[in-house]
């Protein structure tokens, strides 16, 4: 790993990956150029990206996607460009007449810069078959693009994400692309590489046939457990030694175009999945590629039907790669990709992307911000870059517990309740939240104190036998009281590595910790949208916060809100990391 004073991020220009047919016999062939800068400027840039490309002529499985190597997330786009010719010939013919005006670019084979954008047209939620110019490819080349759930080659149930060897090549000044089976890494200076020594790719260790990455290219290639080592004998390919496969991540959505996904809900907007642009043929990765992470498939199989061809013919693919850091200068640097018109709405999927996720490192206590289409309150740092928030509204209905044999808030309806809306959250928040103890202490008989005299007939009032500290009444509670125990007084969800990813309650420690000048909730009216905490008071009834009515806001344990009491509207509560605004668990 390079030092860190060197320029973390960077822009990863025109990696290309080109797949062949040639000379009229079934026979592929796949490229996969090394960056160039293409831009209309200069960049100096370091590559913290790769692009994958494993290949296999006789399958036609053909996996494009990305991995980010670095240490911080940036931001990917993919395009797709083909062509085809047929005895020299071109499939694609401009008017002359727009080529003249420069309106039209004629496809040129030795140019790949006039090659054909990738442009499908939407069919139910994902793409179908290539409109436009491209539309004379859709009887030779078939594609499958995403990623479709499917049977483990290695015979372990279904797979909902592929593996992948990582990359070796993790020097950022260098810009070779993990080409594997029959994948092949170009030169910069565009010529193909020397394939004649070795065209099966089994003696690559010069890098004479251009084959970078260890694997044949078939479908499931890698698999859980699966190990390798570099198959280029030289720095940088070399300088990780073994590596073991990962998965992908997994698919939230399938490959659509820009108007489908701005027909989503916002909340499902930024995800791990692919959005094309068919303006222009980008296809935009809706979410930041996190730190050791790669995209889902964007390419996954290709196919070519040779039925009744008669003569010469030729067929290729190019992926071009752009992979910027996450600052306005960088994304920036995106949208002055002359000549290209980019859409408005592939400018408001960056922006959203860029922007889904909140720096919380940056707020106060009781800020109040919105992510992905749900409002949430900050509560508190917790520290190496943990935070506590809550949701603002009441987003679960439920009872504080119905279980039989249950007697604490673990395995409680309102926990399992609580877990249900985590597992629902967007994947985009939901990888942030930081797992906590499996079970809370302090939330059963060790935590009750089963005083009558605490008790009040209703919400509207509070009990004057509840010990409390100032005014207002039973805004603080007065935790030097002999009644409060050990138990209860210590109940604080932490990060814990060892345990689970889930919504939360609050405790009555975790409340009276919070309130107060300065806090999350400064006054009583901050906190009227809690109701039950997670801590017990006896075996019928929870500890309460009164919800907007009569002393809103106050401590208080109620006849009328027992444990069994249905259609009781809860917040929810998580513990997010955000170490310096780059959202990853680390977990």
């Amino acid at each position: 790993m390079h030092s860190t004073n060197r320029k973390k991020l960077g822009i990863l220009l025109a990696i290309l990956s080109v797949l062949l047919l040639i000379s009229g016999t079934f026979a592929w062939f796949s490229f996969t150029q090394r960056a160039i800068n293409d831009r209309s400027s200069n960049i100096n840039f370091e590559e913290v990206g790769r692009l994958h490309d494993y290949f296999d002529r006789a399958s036609g499985n053909k996996d494009v996607f990305a991995e980010n190597f670095g240490d911080a997330p940036i931001l990917v786009r993919v395009k797709l460009l083909e062509y085809m010719e047929i005895n020299g010939e071109s499939l694609v013919q401009a008017d002359p007449q727009e080529v003249a005006e420069g309106n039209a670019v004629q496809p040129i084979k030795e140019d790949t810069g006039t090659w054909t954008p990738w442009t499908p047209e939407a069919s139910g939620n994902t793409v179908g078959q290539r409109v436009g110019p491209g539309a004379v490819f859709n009887a030779r080349a078939r594609w499958t693009v995403g990623w479709n759930p499917r049977a483990a080659t290695d015979g372990l149930g279904q797979l909902n994400a592929p593996y992948f060897m990582p990359t070796f090549n993790r020097a950022r000044d260098n810009h070779k692309t993990a080409a594997a089976g029959d994948g092949r890494d170009w030169t910069q200076s565009g010529e193909e590489a020397d394939t004649s020594a070795s065209p099966d790719g089994t003696n690559a260790g010069a890098d004479a046939t251009g084959v970078t990455h260890p694997g044949n290219g078939t479908d499931g290639y890698w698999t859980n457990g699966s190990t390798a080592t570099s198959i280029l004998g030289t720095p940088p390919d070399t300088e990780d030694g073994t590596h073991t496969a990962r998965q992908t991540v997994i698919q939230d959505q399938p490959v659509m175009l820009l108007s489908q996904w701005n027909a989503l809900p916002v909340q499902d907007r930024v995800g791990n999945f692919w959005v094309v642009d068919p303006q222009t043929g980008w296809a935009y990765w809706a979410n930041l590629l996190f730190p050791e992470e790669a995209t889902s498939f964007l390419l996954d199989q290709a196919n070519f039907s040779t039925s009744g061809i008669r003569g010469d013919y030729y067929y290729g693919i190019k992926a071009v790669a752009n992979m910027v850091a996450n600052t306005d200068g960088d994304v920036s640097a995106l949208w002055e990709e002359a000549p290209e018109n980019h859409s408005d709405l592939a400018k408001q999927l960056v922006d959203e992307v860029r922007n889904g996720l909140p720096i919380l490192g940056e707020m106060e206590p009781g800020q109040i911000f919105s992510m992905r289409g749900t409002q949430y309150r900050y509560l508190e740092n917790k520290g190496d870059g943990n935070h506590l928030v809550m949701t603002t509204a009441h987003q679960i209905n439920s009872a504080w517990n119905t279980n039989a044999g249950v007697d604490s808030y673990n395995g409680s309806t309102l926990d399992n309740n609580m877990k249900n809306w985590h597992d629902n959250l967007p994947s985009v928040v939901r990888r942030q939240v930081q797992p906590v103890q499996k079970e809370f202490t302090g939330t059963g008989p060790d935590a009750m104190i089963n005083d009558s005299s605490w008790i009040t007939p209703n919400g509207n009032s509070v009990s004057a036998a509840i010990p409390i500290v100032g005014e207002p009444r039973a805004f603080i509670l007065d935790f030097e009281h002999p009644a409060f125990t050990d138990a209860l007084k210590n109940d604080f969800a932490e990060v814990d590595p060892n345990g689970e990813k889930k919504a939360f309650a609050l405790s009555v420690a975790e409340v009276n910790h919070l309130s107060g000048p300065g806090k999350a909730f400064p006054t009583m009216a901050s906190r009227s949208a809690l109701w039950q905490l997670r801590t017990l008071f006896s075996s019928t009834h929870p500890w309460v916060i009164v919800p907007g009515v009569g002393v809103a806001g106050s401590f208080i344990i109620a006849t009328n809100s027992p444990i069994t009491d249905s259609g009781v509207l809860q917040t929810a509560n998580l513990i997010l990391r955000d170490q310096d605004g780059a959202w990853t668990s680390g977990f």
